[in-house]
């Protein structure tokens, strides 16, 4: 049996490993390739404010598409349902520290690094396009998941080239998913997904439970 404190700092481990392997890539990457990671932009203030923004509207936006009744509404619903449990062991702070660091890790791997490296050696839109490419894949859970994030790694993509700020891209990632994944931990309603608890019967403490399972698969 394991104690649901010893899974919580696993599942936190997991993920936060998984970010430290972004940067250090990131971080090798820009070192070797001697790439110029735009940074601030004309102004810290306006790259935060627009990266809050973009991430309201664009996480009000996933919001609706997700509760939608639609094929791709039912797909990321089931894939919301998935992800739950996981992320429902995680504390305040842990949810807080993973929308950290995946925008941080995540926006220097895949706009700092990747998208001017491959600009330089192709196009700017290839380069565009390849960067979110890789984006989408790494999140990659089904083909309807996996557009959902390519067209969010174009937006990322093309405020990085407008903005010429990685602030305020880190910005936007990092407020999204402190929304996306608060809503998953503690709110899963709001995305249309029944609430599950912690069945606390010996032998069981680490199953979650719902409601009711929804049975709409992939398309």
């Amino acid at each position: 049996m394991t104690h649901p404190n010893v899974e919580r700092v696993n599942a936190f481990v997991l993920v936060m490993a998984i970010q430290l392997v972004s940067l250090a890539v990131a971080l090798a990457g820009l070192y070797f390739l001697d790439v110029e990671v735009l940074l601030v932009g004309h102004s810290a203030t306006l790259a935060i404010a627009i990266g809050a923004v973009g991430a309201l509207l664009s996480y009000a936006a996933a919001v609706g598409l997700t509760r939608s009744p639609t094929a791709v509404g039912r797909t990321l619903r089931r894939h919301c349902a998935e992800l739950h449990p996981f992320f429902a062991r995680f504390s305040t702070p842990q949810i807080v520290l993973t929308a950290f660091a995946a925008g941080v890790c995540e926006e220097l791997l895949f706009r700092g690094l990747l998208q001017p490296w491959l600009s330089e050696l192709t196009t700017p839109l290839l380069g565009l396009l390849g960067a979110s490419l890789l984006f989408g894949l790494l999140h990659y859970a089904s083909f309807t998941y996996f557009a959902t994030i390519l067209l969010v790694g174009l937006i990322l993509g093309i405020c990085y080239r407008v903005t010429e700020s990685l602030l305020c891209v880190i910005t936007w990632h990092a407020v999204y998913d402190l929304l996306a994944i608060t809503a998953l931990a503690r709110y899963p309603r709001v995305l249309g997904v029944p609430t599950a608890r912690l069945d606390q019967s010996p032998g069981n403490q680490s199953e979650y439970k719902t409601g009711h399972r929804e049975r709409d698969h992939c398309e």
